[in-house]
């Protein structure tokens, strides 16, 4: 692995610099459909979230045999929208939050349900921060002093402007073309941490704390690739491009595409073992108690390295690949909703939202398209990545949400007095991921990518965490589209 030296983040800055002169400007890989088959298959697909959905989506489409196979009764994997525990008709995203204008895969099966895009909701309030043991707001344009003990410059920058500084100037564009992931100028940033990536652009330790607790990719700051923070969680702001949500919540994709695909879904399926043979694959699993067996020609797996350590598969994967599934870093994430009576922060002028230094993380409101009223019922929610979420995820529903108004009461001190229940979702203790999302550490993107999704034999693999756009939604489905054009091309 080689050692990111000062000199080459700043030669990065000068390529990204150059690049955009020239008037270069990266697009949105094509989203093509496959061509119908002279060869049907039997495919069995493990797994019916986006990486499953869009695999069986494309290969029933060009004539093939589908069956998947999904342990949970629902559709969506880890896109989750919450609706029954919430009155006056809120939901609240427990799963996948954003798509991009830039996800082409996404935008593709958007569009072929008839579902309607929905910008995220601003009320036009102060930004809130709780940070330093310090509570207070920011208006647009206001400077104020930033904890952490910035540089005078890095203080008038404030977080976006440290982002634009410390990370955004030192990409060259490439980084927003998934299959440019191999470029030696894009592979070096393998070699360290995102932390590690912006001290060497000259950023202080306060900013670099900073950007922790006020960014989304935050809580990984210290311990994730650059590479991989750079390929997924930038693209977007590289190209200009904009997030948006799904009017009504995003599960509304996953669930039309089952919808879709619905005699071809098998629910309560919970897989054990997969036995590969000469002419055919057989997975081995359990459904209400009973055993249950199936095969097929070939198999899509798209079950999270998290969970795939614990299939027995026959027979034994590849050292290498093995290695990777087993090594792989993931990061925690738990999530906690309250319900309130009444939007209440409308009457001091700040946001719901706001970033925080607490063991409650970031506070997120939902519904995301839904702007909210002053008299409006609402949901703050506690946004938890790393390994506190491990710890919340072995703690008692109402301990956490005990302890959840308790730190939320020193950013929204009338919390309390408003809050009419809550509810919990700890990704960490789900029995069908055991985490969050995967992320990469230094040396695992150039390291182990290739190897988590190149085939063996009859079996393929996806999923979000063989994708170089690891965590993201179209990441996942890109995963699945690579994996039905690998069977797709395959001889039976």
């Amino acid at each position: 692995m080689t050692e990111l030296t000062r000199r080459q983040v700043v030669g990065l800055g000068a390529a990204a610099a150059a690049s955009l002169a020239s008037g270069w400007r990266p697009l949105a890989a094509a989203s093509e459909r496959l061509a119908p088959t002279r060869q049907p298959q039997r495919v069995l697909v493990i797994g019916a979230g986006l990486a499953g959905l869009a695999a069986a989506w494309e290969l029933v489409e060009a004539g093939h045999e589908v069956t998947v196979l999904e342990a949970r009764s629902r559709p969506g994997g880890r896109i989750r929208t919450l609706r029954s525990a919430f009155a006056d008709g809120l939901h609240a995203e427990a799963g996948g939050m954003a798509f991009s204008t830039h996800d082409a895969n996404a935008g593709r099966y958007i569009d072929a349900l008839g579902l309607v895009r929905g910008e995220f909701g601003e009320a036009g309030l102060r930004d809130l921060y709780h940070l330093g043991d310090r509570r207070f707001s920011k208006g647009p344009g206001e400077r104020i002093n930033w904890p952490y003990g910035l540089t005078p410059e890095e203080n008038q920058l404030g977080p976006r402007g440290l982002v634009n500084q410390y990370i955004l100037d030192g990409l060259t564009p490439e980084a927003a073309v998934p299959e440019a992931w191999q470029q030696a100028q894009l592979s070096v940033l393998d070699s360290v941490t995102l932390a590690d990536f912006m001290r060497a652009r000259g950023a202080s330790e306060g900013a670099v704390r900073l950007l922790s607790n006020t960014m989304w990719f935050g809580a990984a700051i210290e311990v994730a690739s650059m590479m991989s923070i750079a390929m997924a969680d930038f693209p977007s702001q590289i190209v200009g491009a904009a997030g948006f949500v799904l009017q009504g919540g995003n599960e509304q994709l996953p669930r039309g595409m089952a919808a879709r695909l619905s005699r071809n879904i098998r629910y309560g399926i919970e897989v054990g073992a997969i036995q590969e043979g000469h002419e055919q694959v057989r997975v081995h699993g359990r459904q209400a108690g009973e055993e249950r067996a199936f095969t097929a020609d070939r198999l899509i797996c798209t079950i999270p390295a998290s969970v795939l350590r614990d299939i027995d598969i026959a027979p034994a994967l590849p050292a290498e690949q093995a290695r990777a599934i087993s090594e792989l870093n993931y990061l925690g994430v738990a999530r906690t909703f309250l319900q309130v009576r009444r939007a209440f922060w409308f009457d001091e002028g700040v946001s719901g939202r706001a970033h925080t230094d607490l063991p409650i993380g970031q506070i997120e409101r939902h519904p995301l398209s839904d702007p909210g009223a002053p008299d409006a019922r609402s949901i703050l929610e506690s946004h938890v990545r790393g390994p506190h979420a491990y710890e919340l995820g072995e703690t008692p529903q109402a301990d956490v949400l005990e302890a959840t108004l308790v730190d939320m009461e020193r950013v929204h001190p009338q919390i309390r007095h408003e809050y009419e229940g809550g509810i919990t979702k700890s990704w960490t203790s789900d029995p069908y991921v055991r985490s969050g999302f995967s992320m990469a550490t230094p040396g695992q993107v150039t390291g182990f990518l290739e190897t988590l999704k190149k085939p063996r034999g009859r079996i393929h693999f996806a999923g979000e965490h063989t994708s170089i756009m690891r965590a993201t939604m179209e990441g996942a489905l890109r995963s699945g589209v690579r994996a039905a054009s690998e069977v797709h091309g395959a001889s039976t």
